[in-house]
């Protein structure tokens, strides 16, 4: 993966990426307007044209914090695809200790995250380093860090909450990037490594689950 150069528009490679990556945005004014037969069968924005798109992978360590570092991820994944610009590290940690409405390393929900950087901004991992706990923390300890962004506007894709649909999400991704979502997932899951994770294959994952969880107990 080009990792080099990433927002040199005087690089015709990357430029050509940017063209690629942004092509969506350029053609439709909204994600819905996109036609269904315009839907690729795969797109990956981790590789286009050898450029990645996307945020580098995070370690949320031991806190519940997954719906904070997701969307941290998913909003710089967009604002890279929108500017073309490698943006700063956005930081989790002022969003889990000042979002009232979240719960910390105890968990909590992407879209509040979202309404606090609306209505507020959000501010850079390097003035505001992630520690894997919120214990002690407090908000004022943030307050000098400058905003760094916002989020415009936030919605729900589809228009509600659970109306969306898999052609719905694909192309807003295709148009504005990375979506926020969320799912429970089982212990299985702790085994899972490739593929689709789908409740008929629940059946054969949960065998292999306790045969292990049996050996480990012997």
């Amino acid at each position: 993966m080009n990792t080099d150069g990433f927002g040199d528009l005087a690089n015709p490679k990357f430029k050509s990426a940017l063209d690629k990556a942004q092509m969506w945005q350029k053609k439709y004014a909204q994600a819905e307007e996109i036609l269904d037969s315009e839907i690729p069968d795969t797109y990956d924005f981790r590789n286009v044209e050898g450029y990645d798109f996307t945020s580098k992978f995070r370690d949320q360590g031991h806190c519940g914090s997954c719906y904070t570092i997701s969307f941290t991820q998913v909003m710089e994944a967009r604002l890279k695809l929108r500017y073309g610009k490698q943006p700063p590290i956005i930081s989790p940690q002022m969003l889990m200790t000042c979002n009232y409405m979240n719960e910390g390393c105890d968990g909590g929900w992407p879209h509040f995250n979202v309404f606090l950087a609306e209505q507020g901004h959000v501010i850079s991992e390097k003035c505001s380093p992630y520690k894997s706990k919120t214990k002690g923390d407090t908000c004022k300890n943030h307050e000098n860090c400058p905003p760094i962004a916002k989020v415009e506007k936030s919605y729900f894709v589809g228009g509600g909450w659970g109306a969306t649909t898999e052609k719905k999400m694909m192309k807003e991704i295709l148009r504005n990037g990375p979506i926020n979502g969320d799912f429970q997932a089982p212990g299985t899951f702790s085994i899972y490594k490739e593929g689709i994770f789908s409740e008929k294959g629940l059946v054969h994952m949960k065998a292999k689950y306790q045969s292990q969880q049996a050996a480990m107990q012997e």
